[in-house]
């Protein structure tokens, strides 16, 4: 009924804890397939001890990225119901039976989406979860329809979703040219053709949080290339409202960004003119505050900002 797959490249030191938790499902219809895209001798081995699981299976490919990965191993699909989790992630025992029994009781629907645990190196729980602290406040149910204009209004949908064969091929898989944005990608083009997507409000994944600074600035990119895309594939008002409100913000926040980047290394014309670009996006206080000090007094903001890192210490 399911297949889940997973890429394990960069993940050896979690793979195992993802796989365990697909084995521990309480829903035993399933295949597992661990995409080794790097040829790593450690993800081998590790795949290896779950030899007597004939659910369990190693795809090998090029490291041509994560899209690529699992665009391969969907190719090698058998199941009805597609499901991804990443190698330093973990599904909950109950994800397949209470996804499948939602898409048993909505016929209609193409799409189960859930909510997720966050969860840091050390095992402690993160609070909120994803949804929550993605914006969700009210969760609407499962038997609610979401909305393309909702979606993008903040309606997260976590990537460990239950998603029928037929809205896979719709979405057209992960896209390889947008990095860390695949599964916004997806679910926007899943929502833009046309498909049923429900949420199940129950906690029935765990993402691992990661302070990685570089793939948050591929993330500011790619998330605004893929907003600029959505825009061009539908004619909806009220979406390309919510798409240029939703650029708006991205915008401020990336240069607001750059411009306290730009500060700590007493590059103050770099930093006032990143504080323009944010000002042109949203009319703010504070950045109009600093804009001014940086044209007015720029090593006075200099040091308070070393001011303040030192109270942090």
């Amino acid at each position: 009924m399911f297949t889940i797959v997973s890429e394990a490249h960069g993940h050896e030191a979690h793979l195992a804890e993802a796989i365990d938790s697909v084995v521990a499902q309480s829903f035993p219809d399933w295949e597992l397939i661990v995409v080794d895209n790097g040829y790593s001798d450690e993800v081998a081995a590790i795949v290896g001890k779950y030899a007597d699981d004939q659910r369990i299976r190693l795809l090998r490919t090029d490291d041509n990225g994560m899209a690529a990965a699992i665009n391969a191993a969907i190719a090698e699909a058998n199941g009805e119901i597609y499901t991804v989790v990443h190698g330093n992630h973990k599904l909950l025992p109950e994800f397949c039976a209470h996804t499948h029994a939602a898409l048993q009781a909505h016929p209609e629907a193409d799409v189960i989406a859930v909510d997720a645990f966050r969860f840091d190196d050390t095992g402690t729980i993160v609070t909120p979860s994803y949804r929550r602290e993605g914006g969700v406040e009210v969760e609407p149910g499962v038997d609610h329809r979401l909305t393309l204009e909702e979606f993008v209004n903040g309606s997260v949908i976590y990537y460990s979703a239950a998603i029928r064969a037929r809205a896979w091929s719709k979405g057209e898989g992960y896209p390889p040219d947008l990095p860390v944005v695949e599964e916004f990608v997806l679910s926007a083009r899943m929502l833009t053709a046309g498909c049923d997507i429900r949420v199940l409000p129950e906690l029935l994944a765990a993402c691992r949080l990661v302070n990685d600074p570089a793939k948050f600035a591929v993330y500011e990119d790619n998330m605004q290339r893929a907003l600029e895309n959505l825009a061009s594939a539908t004619t909806d008002p009220a979406v390309h409202t919510a798409v240029a409100h939703k650029l708006r913000e991205a915008r401020f926040h990336q240069a607001m960004g750059k411009a306290r980047a730009a500060l700590s290394h007493s590059d103050t014309a770099t930093a006032r003119e990143q504080v323009r670009l944010a000002l042109r996006q949203r009319r703010a206080l504070r950045p109009a505050v600093v804009y001014a000090a940086l044209t007015v007094a720029p090593g006075g903001l200099r040091l308070a900002q070393q001011l303040k890192r030192r109270l942090r210490g």
